[in-house]
């Protein structure tokens, strides 16, 4: 299945500007997906994940419509082929 990661703009000074990036690969899984997503874009990677390879705690990333962290992180399987990844909001 095709696969478009979206990123928030936070980010786009990582892939040169892009915010929609169609991956040339099939993926049936997030973390197979996003490895093709380092590959092309590896500054990425270190704002995404922690050094344990997890994503960050300020980090959201929704796979078809769902928050991978409420479900099976980076093992999520893609249905739909839409991986968004942006940071958390908070305020007070």
């Amino acid at each position: 299945m095709a696969v478009t990661v979206h990123i928030s703009g936070h980010l786009k000074s990582l892939t040169g500007g892009v915010l929609e990036i169609p991956l040339s690969e099939a993926h049936s899984k997030l973390d197979d997906a996003l490895d093709e997503l380092w590959r092309w874009h590896p500054g990425l990677r270190e704002r995404v994940l922690d050094e344990q390879g997890e994503i960050r705690q300020h980090v959201n990333i929704f796979a078809d419509g769902h928050d991978v962290k409420r479900s099976d992180g980076l093992a999520t399987k893609l249905n739909e082929g839409e991986i968004h990844i942006f940071n958390a909001v908070s305020g007070g």
